[in-house]
């Protein structure tokens, strides 16, 4: 498996509801601190709360806008001596996280990834933690298979 796989496709969808989430939270801060401005006299509060209402608008709108793009340029590849995940076109980021120092691979789904049948799987090193986000099931569970194997094998072959 060296060639480089995309996320599936209802990654997007599960990207599109954490933003909506991201500002729902956001916007109850407003509505909480437009109770504290009806409670108090702090005539500058109106003025936060507008801006904070904007900047949530603005956040949301942005965070829609790059799901294509970070769709697009998400990538994971096992290879034969390393783990590569691949992000960004602007910002390009690339993390080889090597099979010899792997200690741990788990498989997780929150509320958000249960809904569309996806897990995250997290590689875990002596230092670092890194996921991949929305594999479907099967995906999920022959990767971490495959991972766990090659670093058995590695470390057996370096004792």
């Amino acid at each position: 498996m060296t060639e480089s796989n995309h996320l599936p496709q209802k990654i997007k969808t599960v990207w599109r509801i954490s933003a909506f989430i991201n500002v729902t939270i956001l916007a109850a801060i407003a509505i909480g601190g437009f109770i504290v401005y009806k409670f108090t006299n702090w005539n500058w509060l109106p003025y936060g709360i507008f801006a904070f209402a904007a900047l949530a608008i603005i956040d949301l709108i942005v965070e829609l806008t790059l799901v294509p793009y970070r769709y697009s340029f998400w990538l994971y590849t096992l290879t034969d001596d390393a783990v590569e995940l691949r992000s960004g076109f602007i910002f390009r980021k690339l993390v080889s996280i090597p099979i010899a120092r792997v200690q741990d691979v788990t498989l997780a789904a929150g509320p958000i990834l249960q809904s569309q049948k996806l897990q995250e799987v997290r590689i875990t090193t002596a230092s670092t933690s890194h996921k991949i986000d929305g594999l479907e099931p099967e995906v999920g569970d022959q990767l971490r298979n495959q991972i766990m194997k090659m670093a058995v094998e590695v470390n057996d072959h370096d004792v």
